[in-house]
């Protein structure tokens, strides 16, 4: 089986900076606009632009964290100034200033040590840096602090998961689909997860749920190619190969490429056979 996308899409979730990385003019315009203004205190008009942002699949899970954060406050279960130091240091993470970023967390924590979205904000910032023994820490604090705070498995269990540890990725994917049964990149992880362990009949309703859910993406239904191809499903294989060809809107277009690759061997093979 061709593992190119089960482990580049793997390594990227799990140890790119995410959205932090990113700059203002790419997608995810939005979640940045958003950021700027939470860490101003301006949290109606940074609502409106994390919510614009759930459209965008690479911020997606970034704009869901912070609208809970908003949530919050809004609430009244946590004071506006505590949030207002980590969606500061939110606003430092985007200039990649991890070290202050992580200072003005770490302030927010010491108003308030059962800040779940502080550790978690920490978390990231350390998986950013590469430091994922800290992050996944970070992450446990989290669900310590706050056990159905789903955001925290969910990136616990990624790093589980870039880790091997494919059962405790799992187990945490479990959970958050759980509280959060309508989020495509959940699915999505678990279905990578059973991937990697060879369980493709269990990954392939996972990735089946992500097209329902999305139904423009590209990198669920190349994916889905792999695991039809290992299952002898060659002619769902190629219709979703194509799929990926549709809705490859990349600049590298190396799903297109790869995936035009699989339809043409698959079909070599086929005549072959008559």
């Amino acid at each position: 089986m061709k593992g190119k996308w089960i482990i580049s899409l793997l390594a990227a979730v799990a140890v790119s900076a995410g959205p932090f990385c990113a700059a203002a003019e790419k997608p995810g315009d939005a979640y940045f606009k958003g950021v700027e203004l939470a860490s101003q205190g301006n949290l109606a008009e940074a609502r409106a632009e994390f919510e614009k942002s759930l459209a965008d699949y690479s911020v997606y899970q970034y704009a869901k964290l912070e609208l809970r954060a908003i949530d919050e406050v809004e609430k009244g279960r946590i004071k506006k100034e505590t949030a207002l130091l980590v969606f500061q240091g939110k606003q430092l993470a985007t200039q990649k200033k991890w070290d202050e970023a992580i200072a003005s967390y770490n302030k927010a924590i010491k108003q308030n040590p059962n800040y779940a979205y502080a550790f978690v904000s920490k978390g990231i910032a350390y998986m950013s840096q590469g430091n994922l023994d800290k992050a996944i820490s970070n992450y446990s604090e989290a669900i310590s602090v706050d056990p159905k705070f789903t955001e925290a498995y969910q990136n616990r269990g990624v790093l589980y998961e870039y880790r091997g540890q494919f059962n405790k990725a799992i187990v945490d994917f479990n959970t958050a689909i759980g509280a959060d049964p309508g989020s495509p990149v959940l699915y999505f992880n678990r279905g990578m997860a059973f991937i990697y362990k060879g369980q493709y009949d269990k990954a392939l309703p996972d990735l089946n749920k992500v097209i329902e859910l999305k139904p423009d993406f590209a990198k669920a239904y190349i994916n889905k190619g792999l695991v039809c191809e290992e299952l002898k499903m060659n002619q769902d294989a190629i219709e979703a190969y194509k799929k990926a060809v549709e809705y490859d809107n990349s600049e590298s277009k190396e799903i297109t490429k790869d995936a035009q690759e699989s339809i043409k061997a698959l079909e070599d093979d086929s005549k072959k056979d008559k």
